[in-house]
């Protein structure tokens, strides 16, 4: 398990909160040398803590469609796991990739233009490996809430709400910017000029109209919990009662408790949300259920627990999003 100082806390809340800060910034803020900071970022990312810099956008605004699809793995054979894992890896279509102990075997997403229909970036998958998936769900996402910040300042609302909304026209060199921040939210614009042919103050320009329009809701890093001592659970709510105020008063208290680092509610589908609970131990889980059962008894059931093992992929637009 990493140990961090004051410092490396401090440096994880302002990447979190904004990847793209500048390290004089964050040396101002932290109040150590840039190199010393610099030194403490690389550390982080040499150790597998901090994995990627990722942008958030608003795939509502891009005319995005973002499924969830959860799979039982069955007849495995040795090799045949890892053979999936890489097949998800290289789909331009896929993101997100999780394996999982419980019910399901493994979790993905998969996030789709308007031009690409769902049957058709899953086909490829069922003919490869059809023999070894059981019982699998695809649920498409309504929105979603994260909260990145929690386990590190115990922030009740750290998180950017997404919906789907008015969609923006984009040119080509706009998608080509957005997929190279896609990539790494710290990539410079002097990098991002080179490769699109425009100065690096065209680039500031056009970033910053994506970030007016909405486009780009803000920079975040992808973090490895697991290296700090905490284990992911999921859990799958069904709403028994169906009212505007059973959605509110639930997403109200997920943004306030402690544990929660995200959820995503769904559009139909055998269960209305996921929710991530981050704890140190399975104890935690246990009263989080109490309590969350005592709290909603009469208007959700928790339909499924599962552990999730890893992140294969962390979340980012999938490459396909940025095909022409």
């Amino acid at each position: 398990m990493i140990k961090l100082d004051a410092y490396d806390k401090k440096i994880l809340e302002i990447l979190l909160n904004n990847s793209r800060t500048q390290i004089t910034t964050i040396a101002k803020k932290v109040r150590l040398k840039r190199e010393n900071v610099n030194y403490k970022i690389n550390r982080l990312i040499k150790l597998g803590l901090i994995k990627e810099f990722n942008v958030i956008t608003n795939e509502g605004k891009l005319n995005l469609t973002h499924y969830t699809v959860f799979i039982e793995l069955i007849n495995l054979k040795s090799d045949t796991e890892k053979q999936i894992l890489n097949y998800l890896e290289k789909n331009k279509y896929m993101t997100w990739i999780g394996p999982a102990a419980g019910k399901w075997s493994l979790i993905f997403d998969v996030i789709l233009n308007e031009r690409i229909e769902l049957d058709s970036a899953m086909k490829d998958l069922f003919n490869k490996f059809g023999k070894h998936i059981g019982e699998y769900i695809i649920l498409r996402n309504q929105n979603a809430e994260y909260f990145n910040l929690k386990p590190l300042k115990g922030m009740k609302k750290s998180g950017i709400e997404k919906h789907k909304i008015s969609k923006v026209k984009l040119d080509e060199k706009d998608m080509k910017i957005l997929s190279l921040l896609n990539e790494d939210t710290r990539c410079n614009y002097a990098k991002i000029s080179s490769k699109i042919g425009l100065t690096p103050n065209g680039i500031n320009k056009r970033v910053k109209n994506l970030e007016k329009s909405g486009v780009i809701e803000g920079y975040t890093s992808s973090i490895d919990w697991k290296k700090l001592g905490y284990e992911w659970y999921g859990l799958q709510l069904k709403l028994t009662k169906f009212s505007e105020e059973t959605n509110k008063e639930l997403q109200n208290y997920l943004r306030e408790h402690e544990k929660i680092i995200f959820y995503n509610k769904y559009l139909g589908g055998a269960w209305d949300y996921d929710i991530g609970l981050l704890v140190k131990n399975s104890e935690e889980v246990r009263m989080f259920i109490n309590e969350f059962r005592a709290k909603f008894f009469e208007s959700i059931k928790i339909y499924d627990v599962f552990l999730v093992l890893g992140e294969i992929v962390g979340y980012k637009l999938p490459r396909g999003v940025f095909a022409y």
